[in-house]
């Protein structure tokens, strides 16, 4: 009698435990939300810093017999290019500065990368993270020139290397333009100390590279260039 007192027990108490497992299991996972935000501080700091003329590192030299392509040289946390024609730049993503060289001289620029976002294959912004994005960084901008009148900045837009060099070129002109514009004429930058270029897939760190390199060579930074 106890010995079928327990095992009828004990089999409620199991089914119990299973529909409890039943309610308690999700239905669907909820996938991780990404969020983008600048760090207006963190901004500000970079872009303080004043450019500075630096020896070129040999590595960034082009060769004297150039290819007609791009060369890429990359570590962790730096990444040489070298476009034919244009001047070597030696970008390190864990500073945040650019090393530019040239014939005359070599100089070393802060940036900023900023968190916008485009619909795809047009200069039209994304959403309203990259809006936010934008009100800040010309925060940003006007505190610096606050503080440091002959400060000035370029605004810089780059493209992968998927797709067509000239729709490329044209659409990272127009990127770049486009965050010049809402700079200028919304938030109240003056047009003086800002300029814009767009520079396609000359410049990309990661030519012919996986999806999630390609989405770090669509880009728009803000660089200081005085």
């Amino acid at each position: 009698m106890k010995t079928s007192l327990l095992l009828l027990f004990s089999l409620g108490f199991a089914q119990v435990q299973l529909r409890a497992q039943a309610v308690a299991a999700p239905t669907t996972a909820v996938p991780a939300v990404t969020v983008r935000t600048l760090d207006p501080l963190a901004a500000q700091r970079q872009l303080l810093i004043t450019p500075k003329s630096v020896p070129l590192p040999a590595s960034a030299v082009p060769p004297v017999t150039a290819p007609p392509q791009p060369v890429v040289k990359t570590t962790k946390t730096t990444t040489t290019v070298e476009t034919p024609g244009l001047p070597p730049r030696v970008y390190q993503s864990e500073r945040s500065v650019v090393v530019v060289g040239d014939q005359n001289q070599t100089r070393e620029l802060p940036y900023v990368t900023l968190p916008v976002l485009f619909v795809q294959g047009t200069a039209d912004l994304l959403d309203a993270e990259s809006r936010s994005a934008l009100e800040q960084i010309a925060n940003v901008i006007k505190t610096v020139i606050a503080a440091e009148p002959t400060a000035m900045f370029d605004i810089e837009g780059h493209t992968s290397t998927d797709g067509l060099p000239d729709f490329n070129t044209a659409l990272s002109v127009a990127r770049a333009q486009r965050v010049y514009d809402e700079l200028t004429l919304r938030y109240g930058v003056p047009a003086t100390v800002l300029s814009a270029h767009g520079y396609g897939s000359s410049y990309a760190m990661f030519p012919n590279g996986t999806e999630p390199q390609l989405q770090l060579d669509r880009r728009v930074l803000v660089v200081r260039t005085r």
